[in-house]
């Protein structure tokens, strides 16, 4: 949420920036997956084999939606603390900054932070981890093809 208030912030100041693009959002979310993908390798080799029951399709509807999910995301990566998630949580902090510039721009409501942090996050924090980088990488891709949701609040 410290991205949005800076991104609020930044807005107040009169100075020219480059405008947000879609291409930018696509950019930084192949770069995000790339970097679980490598991580899931590395790190959660043993996990490729096991599977967690279904998971849940959260819909992407427009700029505040997105906002919001990935705000959760984000919490939940800070919990349990890791230091090989440090990258992916800069990204996916870097990357709700884009989507807030893009949200200011157009108008749209910025989602309050709720964190949506379970008891067993902190019970299993490996496991946590994990499935913590499963949900955010399909977000990611499911993002990536939707592309156009980022014109809507």
């Amino acid at each position: 949420m410290l991205c949005c208030a800076l991104v609020l912030l930044y807005s107040s100041v009169t100075y020219t920036r480059p405008a947000i693009t879609r291409e930018m959002v696509k950019n930084m979310s192949k770069t995000t997956i790339f970097r679980i993908k490598k991580l899931k390798a590395e790190h959660f080799d043993i996990f490729s084999e096991i599977t967690f029951g279904t998971y849940e399709d959260t819909p992407i509807e427009g700029l505040t939606s997105i906002l919001a999910h990935l705000g959760s995301l984000q919490v939940r990566l800070w919990v349990p603390q890791a230091q090989h998630l440090s990258q992916v949580e800069q990204d996916v902090d870097t990357l709700r900054g884009y989507l807030c510039v893009m949200a200011v721009s157009q108008g749209c409501a910025l989602p309050q932070s709720a964190s949506t942090l379970l008891k067993s996050e902190a019970d299993f924090p490996i496991t946590s981890n994990y499935l913590i980088l499963l949900d955010l990488q399909r977000y990611l891709e499911k993002l990536c093809l939707n592309l156009d949701k980022l014109k809507w609040c």
